[in-house]
């Protein structure tokens, strides 16, 4: 039997949000709200702004707080988490306070750019001594393709053993399905969330992870798929999976994945524009050319649940 959990892990499907911008580079808030209140409507357990996936480093101070005021607005009761992490301590405590002043349910924060745990064990601790009080979960940021830091197995053991706040982990480390088996030995309380693209989404359910928190441009697929592995139906989910799989990769290429993502939110009627800030890459016509194909295969709109009625090239 499995152990016994004293309160439920931090799980579920999470879409990492993009940041959506007007052709000429504006930040997009009615985009922004139109997107959030797309996202609300498909059975998400939240939505996270101002990751990786959010251009949050081209942001302003006051873009930033902007983004989260908006989704928030927009969200209704789905949770808005934000990214908050920062190469310094006291601007990541600065940063992480303003966001729940703001109405953020919960944290995402990656490591400082020290590669030393006792560094990255101080950040942490500040960061949930600056939070006492508040019952907004931490989830720590394991993307070392991003950050160039890598956190341990011992090391998340500490934080989450030690710092009350510190409740889940986004893991991007790969290989991921060794560090999931290793994670979930150590700390039966900790939310294991998967990441890099869903492409080891199914894996990393079956190895013990809690869910995903990435930014797949059709995340109602993705909970299909963690609501029938949830329930038992292997099958379904494994069905699911394989069909949208080449979707997956094709989205989360080096470059121009953002690209892409937004421009199936555009397709979707989520955003106005697929506009991505300098120096990021724009979509041109033969990636466009490329998605196009991709969605038309056979089996892959039903797979995604969605029809291409009102859809735009």
């Amino acid at each position: 039997m499995p152990e016994a959990l004293s309160e439920p892990r931090f799980g579920g499907v999470h879409t990492i949000m993009p940041t959506p911008f007007t052709p000429q580079g504006a930040l997009d808030e009615p985009s922004l709200a139109r997107l959030t209140a797309f996202l609300a409507g498909l059975g998400l357990n939240g939505v996270v702004v101002l990751g990786v996936m959010g251009e949050a480093p081209k942001l302003s101070e006051s873009e930033q707080a902007a983004v989260i005021v908006t989704t928030v607005r927009a969200a209704g009761a789905l949770p808005v988490f934000a990214g908050s992490g920062a190469a310094g301590t006291r601007l990541a405590v600065e940063k992480s306070l303003k966001a729940l002043e703001l109405g953020a349910a919960g944290l995402l924060i990656a490591p400082p750019p020290v590669q030393a745990d006792g560094v990255i064990f101080e950040y942490y601790r500040q960061l949930d001594a600056a939070l006492a009080g508040s019952e907004a979960p931490l989830i720590l940021h394991d993307y070392p393709a991003a950050t160039g830091v890598r956190l341990s197995v011992e090391l998340v053991t500490r934080l989450h053993g030690e710092l009350g706040r510190v409740k889940a982990i986004k893991l991007e480390d790969p290989p991921t399905g060794p560090k999931i088996s290793a994670l979930r030995k150590a700390n039966p309380q900790l939310g294991i969330l998967g990441g890099l693209g869903g492409m080891y989404f199914l894996q990393e359910l079956e190895r013990g992870a809690d869910g995903l928190m990435t930014g797949f441009s059709y995340p109602e697929a993705l909970t299909a798929i963690y609501r029938a592995f949830m329930g038992g139906d292997l099958e379904a989910a494994a069905r699911t999976f394989y069909a949208i799989s080449p979707l997956l990769s094709f989205e989360f290429q080096p470059g121009v994945g953002l690209a892409l993502r937004k421009e199936v939110y555009r397709r979707r009627g989520a955003i106005a524009s697929a506009h991505v800030r300098h120096p990021g890459a724009q979509i041109d016509a033969t990636l466009q050319h490329e998605l196009s194909n991709l969605l038309d295969r056979p089996g892959m709109q039903a797979a995604l649940g969605q029809t291409r009625e009102g859809v735009t090239a």
